[in-house]
């Protein structure tokens, strides 16, 4: 009878890990997992801030086709509506020869990015409506204009309608900041017919697409940015666009008048 070896009477080695082992691993695990969940939630804000920035110089794009085409700025849509209720996204329309209006009858400046009349997307990439503020004289609708026999009066008079809302001496009554309060913030722009607002991340005072707003926040800034009464209206004229902090991530675009008219002019619908 052949020898057993002493190897061969040893009981086999159990396999797997050891319950030291497997916490070693979940520690490790877990350490990595957490050094990589801030880069992914940067890269995502950062991603989510180029969209809408790319979004909204779409838009400013559209709001000057829209000027080309009709010779005025759109009309703010109503705030309140939900996404698939009638005239949702649509300008409030102007009455003939006069002003915006809101759906009370009310003449209005502000509301909420017409984006079905412009054909662009409703929301910012964080999924809230784009505020919208556009000066009365820049939207209000005219009649087309037939030319006199002797020509048009001087640019400069309400009489000279080339088929557009305003004139080239006309203002726009909008400004936007580098901080809210109109004897603190350096002023940026002045003047400006149309202002747009993402207002970011946190969406302070946003309206979604289901028509309700978010609550304000407590940045002034923003406040300054922000619908107020329901989406009727707006504490004042001022915006504030500036570096985004903690409390701060607003994103804001104007159109100045002298870009409007200087496309206008190039095709023919002012002097």
């Amino acid at each position: 009878m052949p020898a057993v070896s002493r190897e061969a009477c040893r009981p086999p080695l159990a396999g797997g890990f050891t319950l030291t082992e497997l916490a070693v691993v979940l520690v490790i695990v877990a350490l990595l997992v957490g050094s990589l969940l801030v880069p992914l939630t940067a890269q995502i804000d950062i991603r989510n801030r180029a969209d809408t920035r790319a979004a909204m110089a779409e838009i400013r794009e559209a709001l000057l086709g829209f000027v080309a085409a009709n010779g005025r700025l759109p009309c703010p849509a109503a705030a309140t509506l939900v996404s698939d209720a009638g005239n949702a996204g649509s300008e409030l329309a102007p009455l003939v020869n006069g002003r915006c209006t809101d759906l009370n009858g009310a003449a209005t400046e502000v509301g909420v990015l017409p984006w079905v009349t412009l054909g662009v997307k409703e929301t910012d990439a964080w999924g809230r409506r784009y505020s919208y503020r556009v000066t009365q004289q820049f939207a209000s609708s005219v009649a087309p204009a037939t030319p006199p026999a002797f020509g048009w009066p001087a640019p400069c008079t309400a009489a000279n309608p080339l088929n557009t809302a305003f004139v080239l001496c006309s203002t726009g009554t909008l400004n936007v900041r580098a901080v809210a309060g109109a004897p603190v913030g350096g002023v940026i722009a002045a003047q400006l017919p149309v202002v747009i607002v993402s207002h970011g991340k946190n969406g302070n005072g946003a309206f979604t697409p289901q028509g309700a707003q978010l609550p304000a926040g407590a940045d002034a800034d923003e406040q300054d940015n922000q619908l107020t009464n329901g989406g009727m209206n707006m504490a004042n004229v001022d915006f504030v666009s500036r570096t985004p902090t903690a409390t701060f991530d607003d994103e804001v675009v104007w159109i100045s008048r002298l870009l409007i008219f200087n496309r206008l002019i190039t095709i023919g619908k002012l002097p």
